[in-house]
């Protein structure tokens, strides 16, 4: 029994040790894309539209029916002459007729009802293309909430560290007379606050992570750990070519250029109304008891062209194109200022990107002040040459250096991914 307790403590710590292998961010998206509900809906829809394809198809080819039937008259029809009566048909009539029939014409409507399908399947392609773009910005922006947030916390554990680090030569120092209960008082305050923020930290990371798999649709408990990629890597960006290929590969423009390419459709299809239609039909009939001599099956076909053509319908044809022009235009109209909103979103996160890095210099080298003007004050503070206050305020500058450093390193990293899904970059 010994032996087996140990070897399940053995193979617990590996499970667990397996299971919680960080994740790194193209891992984390391969996760969402197979769990995201979203994006299972969207695909969903890519499927239901190439059927559709399929569907529509069918009209180009001719259809086959089969109808049968059964009559039972109250009673049989006679024809009586001269005395005589003589039977019409019987009381129980059985028919069976196959029925075929071909298009031959029908001004368009059939082409343009597959052009149409066509089209809406590519438009739900570029559908899923958006919300899959839109996930892996999600995703990233999640991966990266865990990061700053476990900095966060890093940067207050610190600052914790270095107030207690303070408070034990505060202590000191009163001991020894060497400083007024106030500074004590006041080191104390700032500790308990520092830890207060500790705990605010500790909780912000819980939440990140829970964030995080709520985005790849799993268990919001499940234990998370993800690698650190929260660093500078230079981007050489061109707004320009940026500008260029937002319009080239958005899959919302594309989206929308395939539903204006609908909307013509449904133009064709309203004006082929205007056109006759001709088809050609054929039936072969079998039937029993309709005709003389009743107790025979009586075989007969019939082949022949059907043209159909509405005259007059109170101009409803009118309205319907009318309609779909105005729909199309109204869609034609949205590409429009769809184009400009993701043209002013390229510049905004092109802008952000450079403010961004140019903050992450800026912060860096603050870091190295802070630290600096810490130092030179703790050793003031020793020689009584500086107060409590004076620490206490560095430590602060530090943690707020600290603070302003990872979230440029954030919000840089966060404007990349942003920049990559604006000009429809997976």
């Amino acid at each position: 029994m010994r032996i087996f307790g140990v070897m399940f403590v053995i193979v617990v710590c590996v499970v667990s040790e397996a299971w919680s292998e960080p994740l790194n961010l193209e891992r984390s998206i391969e996760l969402a894309i197979s769990n995201n509900h979203s994006l299972r809906a969207a695909s969903k829809k890519v499927i239901l539209s190439k059927e559709g394809i399929l569907e529509v198809k069918t009209g180009f080819y001719p259809t086959l029916k089969l109808e049968s039937s059964y009559t039972r008259l109250n009673e049989a029809t006679t024809v009586d002459f001269q005395g005589l009566s003589m039977a019409m048909s019987d009381d129980e009539i059985y028919e069976a007729k196959g029925v075929i029939q071909q298009p031959l014409f029908t001004g368009g409507k059939i082409s343009s009802n597959y052009e149409l399908a066509k089209d809406n399947y590519e438009s739900t392609q570029y559908e899923y293309k958006k919300v899959k773009n839109e996930l892996i910005l999600e995703v990233k922006s999640a991966y990266l909430g865990i990061l700053k947030a476990l900095k966060f916390q890093q940067i207050a554990q610190e600052t914790v560290k270095q107030v207690e680090s303070h408070l034990k030569v505060v202590t000191n120092f009163y001991d020894a007379g060497m400083v007024a209960k106030v500074d004590v008082l006041k080191t104390e305050v700032q500790l308990a606050n520092v830890q207060q923020n500790l705990v605010q930290a500790e909780n912000r990371v819980n939440l990140a992570k829970v964030s995080f798999n709520q985005v790849l649709a799993q268990d919001q408990n499940t234990p998370v750990e993800v690698i650190d990629i929260l660093e500078l890597r230079p981007q050489i960006i061109n707004l320009n070519e940026c500008l260029k290929e937002a319009q080239e590969m958005r899959p919302e423009l594309k989206q929308l250029k395939a539903n204006i390419e609908i909307l013509k459709q449904k133009v064709k299809i309203a004006r082929s109304d205007y056109y006759p239609s001709v088809n050609l039909i054929g039936n072969y009939d079998y039937q029993k008891g309709q005709k003389t001599p009743i107790d025979e099956w009586e075989k007969t076909w019939m082949a022949g062209i059907c043209l159909n053509f509405n005259l007059w319908d109170w101009k409803a044809r009118d309205s319907r194109v009318k309609q779909a022009e105005a729909e199309m235009a109204g869609v034609e109209e949205q590409l429009l200022l769809l184009k400009d909103r993701i043209l002013l979103e390229v510049r905004q996160t092109c802008l952000s990107l450079e403010e961004a890095e140019k903050n992450i210099g800026v912060a860096r080298k603050s870091i190295g002040q802070a630290e600096e003007n810490l130092r030179i004050t703790e050793e003031m503070y020793k020689e009584g040459m500086a107060t409590t206050t004076d620490v206490l305020d560095a430590q602060t500058l530090l943690t707020q250096a600290k603070t302003n450093y990872y979230q440029a390193l954030y919000d840089y990293n966060l404007a990349w991914a942003r920049l990559q899904k604006a000009i429809g970059r997976n």
